[in-house]
């Protein structure tokens, strides 16, 4: 039986220092550096954009496309037509529809459900609502009134990406309609495997070798990164992990896996030091 992970809650805490970039701008860079990854131009972007982010988060992008991304990337289209690819492919758009409609509202109500009023008062602030607001009118392409609730826009905005991934799944099925029933088959049988091969049933990473919380976390955060190792004098990787505490609620035994990291991605902290006071005894 497979065991459920626990998904870990991020909730940022208050700081007196100049704000940095906010959530919003932050899933932007991340968003775009992982839709690039996958060979696709993010909505609003030009193909010539590239995403502004450290070095480190880069190397975290392309762990991430040789794990959780693989699925995808392994579809790319070599001009031959390979129906069951074909398949996997509409079984991830699928699946994908069903974790922005399904799986998004449970985890936002998890991790937000239970914020005070007065915990909400600090978080909302570092949403950047306004500059998501921003990028919503420009996606539309329409006059926007003031008054016009956000809500809306994001679920205008959902809705005409949702037409186009339906009208791509029907010009799938025009095309099959023309196939033989062993090529129809093949289809089918993909579509299956890539509804679970990408997002599973708990809207966790397939393909996932257990480092992909970690990558999260810290590409999630890598403004506080930057602006903690950026600090005089250098700190070793060991106090840097402390510090890090300080804004990521990272598990009790994570620094083993930190570490790790830390090396994969050539993270330029050196691990040299006394260990972590917030590591287990070993």
């Amino acid at each position: 039986m497979k065991r459920k992970r626990k998904r870990t809650k991020i909730v940022p805490e208050a700081t007196t220092e100049s704000p940095g970039p906010t959530v919003f701008e932050q899933v932007a860079i991340i968003n775009s550096g992982l839709a690039r990854e996958v060979g696709l131009v993010p909505i609003g972007e030009t193909a010539e954009r590239q995403p502004t982010m450290p070095q480190w988060c880069l190397n975290i992008i392309r762990r991430l496309g040789k794990t959780v991304l693989k699925p995808i990337i392994k579809l790319r289209p070599n001009g031959e037509i390979n129906w069951r690819n074909y398949g996997k492919l509409v079984g991830i758009v699928e699946r994908y529809k069903a974790f922005v409609t399904q799986d998004v509202p449970r985890i936002l109500a998890e991790e937000f459900g239970d914020l005070t009023d007065e915990q909400w008062k600090k978080l909302e602030p570092l949403l950047g609502l306004d500059k998501l607001r921003a990028h919503l009118i420009k996606v539309l392409e329409r006059q926007v009134a003031d008054d016009e609730p956000l809500e809306k826009l994001i679920d205008e905005v959902w809705g005409r990406q949702s037409e186009r991934l339906d009208k791509m799944k029907q010009t799938a099925f025009v095309h099959l309609a023309q196939q033989s029933p062993k090529i129809g088959s093949l289809f089918f049988k993909g579509m299956a495997e890539g509804y679970e091969s990408f997002i599973d049933e708990r809207a966790n990473f397939c393909g996932d070798r257990g480092r992909t919380d970690i990558y999260m976390s810290l590409i999630s955060y890598m403004s506080d990164v930057e602006r903690i190792r950026r600090t005089q004098p250098q700190k070793t990787r060991p106090k840097f992990y402390d510090d890090l505490r300080k804004v990521h609620r990272f598990p009790a035994d994570a620094y083993e896996w930190f570490n790790d990291v830390c090396d994969d991605i050539k993270f330029p902290i050196k691990s040299v030091g006394a260990p972590p006071k917030s590591a287990p005894a070993m």
